[in-house]
């Protein structure tokens, strides 16, 4: 997500209420835990703007790949080890249709916190979606260090031995394409949305669905992983600074090599603010570029002002226009 020049991932203070929270990479122990009493303070006080019908889990509790992450991530203090998603879904006037968010946090967290800008849970992009009859799908992710990512000890990014933000991606369209009678979905309306590290799991699942990145486990895993169309806002790691190639200048027009692009690639909108200090505007128009040479349906969306992070919160700036403007371009494919 952010590059060498940039200061902690600010999206890592946020967190994740209760038993299953996910802290900042804070050194100090006691800071931590006074940091996570704060925030477990401010969680018990927020209230979500709408509530999710259902929790569901990606993986059955004894599965070699559940298993394989909970013994991956055992080092970590505040892991996120059994993934799940949360369903949203329309009071009225559904178009049958739904997206998956994937909330980001540099792969370090999951910035669903009450302080983020997807609202507590993601209900805020959530609402804003149901409100135009889309059913949506915020899926909870394992974290830490489970997609690409960057080691400020290092000051290299590295890349995860298992693939876990990967994984449960695909495990979760295939998951929520198996259920679509049961959800009140068509099978063949289902996309992604991501933001920031989310966003890079957007393009990783909308271009890698050829093949799993786990061994297959079950009737769910007969089911396509392929997205139906992707929205990738203000998505990071995808030039080769982030495989560490030199000299910076070339690497960073570059498309990282971890994205395979194709003319099979889903319809994508990318959303970039020119401002963005984190995750700078290039990184979507190099991808942009390279789906256009393969020949894939692709559109940029390129805000002069907005920064970083800014989700679905109105700030005054050029990029408060972006909802609006995926709502056009979701009703150009067909959807909602």
């Amino acid at each position: 997500m952010p590059n060498p020049v940039t200061a902690l991932l600010y999206a890592l203070a946020l967190w994740i209420p209760f038993a299953n929270a996910i802290a900042a990479d804070v050194p100090d122990p006691e800071q931590r835990r006074a940091g996570a009493m704060q925030r477990a303070s401010a969680a018990i006080q927020a209230e979500p703007v709408i509530n999710y019908s259902q929790e569901v889990a990606l993986w059955p509790e004894g599965s070699q790949v559940l298993q394989d992450g909970i013994k991956a991530l055992a080092h970590e203090t505040w892991a996120w080890t059994r993934p799940t998603y949360l369903v949203y879904s329309p009071k009225v006037n559904t178009s049958r249709s739904a997206i998956l968010v994937f909330p980001g946090g540099g792969y370090k967290a999951l910035a669903i916190g009450p302080s983020s800008t997807l609202g507590l849970y993601g209900a805020d992009v959530c609402k804003w979606l149901t409100d135009s009859g889309i059913t949506c799908i915020l899926v909870k992710y394992r974290v830490p260090n489970t997609g690409c990512n960057w080691n400020s000890v290092t000051r290299r990014h590295e890349q995860p031995e298992i693939p876990m933000a990967l994984q449960d991606a695909q495990r979760a369209i295939a998951l929520v394409r198996y259920n679509a009678e049961a959800y009140g979905l068509d099978p063949n309306r289902i996309g992604v949305m991501g933001f920031s590290a989310g966003g890079n799991l957007a393009v990783l699942s909308s271009t890698a669905f050829a093949h799993r990145s786990y061994d297959a486990i079950d009737d769910v895993d007969e089911v396509s992983s392929r997205p139906d169309f992707a929205i990738p806002v203000y998505p990071g790691h995808l030039t080769m600074e982030h495989k560490n190639k030199t000299p910076r200048s070339i690497a960073a027009q570059e498309l990282n090599t971890d994205i395979e692009v194709s003319s099979a690639v889903p319809p994508t909108l990318l959303i970039h603010a020119k401002d963005d200090p984190v995750d700078p505007s290039y990184y979507s128009q190099v991808y942009e570029r390279a789906l256009k040479r393969a020949g894939g349906s692709v559109e940029l969306k390129l805000y002069e002002t907005g920064g970083h992070a800014f989700g679905v919160r109105k700030q005054g700036k050029d990029a408060d226009r972006w909802t609006d403007d995926a709502l056009q371009w979701l009703r150009g494919i067909g959807i909602p």
